[in-house]
């Protein structure tokens, strides 16, 4: 009809293709979502053979193998899935206003411990799988310093701003940081039960706040 526009439709080749992109996500998801349900469950990554991750996908073992070279890199898919959650509620606080002080980044830590309760036995099997796999020490080693890289650059806009001490060392402070919030969070959560990620988290918010804004000219100490 004169004057009605028509929706053109993709070819046919590129509905093809994006429905296999989805089919490939959607199988990935299983396998992965299995495969923490099973390390949550009490299973060790050691013990797990893949044959049992994939009947608990509902998939094959050969389907396994085209979506995953082998255990290993399922693990470094699962953490890096894990540690993207972290990382963004991570950047809620270092990419936005921080006038909230430490009250607001003991908010921010609080997520951040809740996210890795979630996740523990994922994280747990890294750190596990890391003390004798190089890969996966190697993958743990760079998401790391690219999150302490990502805020080194954080804290260099904050410096031109005023709001943290130009004589800060801001790679060295962000190395420090990241690192050290990693460790105490995964301890903390080992050893500690939930009722305590409140205390924790204010804790480790106003030691985070003091290490990175501390020292700036004029800056006010909230006490907690």
């Amino acid at each position: 009809m004169a004057g009605r526009s028509v929706r053109e439709l993709p070819p046919p080749s590129s509905r093809r293709g994006r429905a296999r992109r989805e089919l490939r996500a959607e199988v990935d998801r299983r396998i992965l979502d299995a495969t923490a349900a099973l390390l949550g469950g009490g299973a060790t990554l050691t013990s797990l053979g893949v044959e049992q991750i994939a009947s608990a996908a509902t998939v094959s073992r050969s389907t396994f193998y085209l979506h995953f070279r082998d255990k290993t890199d399922l693990l470094v898919r699962l953490a890096d899935r894990a540690t993207a959650e972290l990382f963004a509620t991570a950047d809620r606080f270092w990419t936005e206003d921080h006038s909230g002080g430490p009250e607001q980044l003991s908010a921010v830590v609080l997520s951040m411990v809740r996210i890795y309760r979630r996740h523990e036995s994922v994280l747990r099997a890294v750190i596990e799988v890391g003390g004798y796999d190089p890969g996966v020490a190697r993958f743990w080693r760079e998401r790391m310093d690219r999150y302490a890289d990502f805020m080194r650059e954080q804290i260099e806009v904050d410096q031109r701003a005023g709001r943290v001490a130009p004589a800060l060392d801001a790679r060295h402070t962000a190395f420090a940081v990241v690192w050290g919030v990693e460790r105490a969070v995964s301890e903390h959560v080992r050893a500690a039960g939930a009722g305590d990620d409140a205390a924790f988290s204010r804790a480790l918010g106003r030691a985070t706040w003091m290490a990175v804004f501390g020292d700036a000219a004029g800056q006010p100490v909230t006490t907690l």
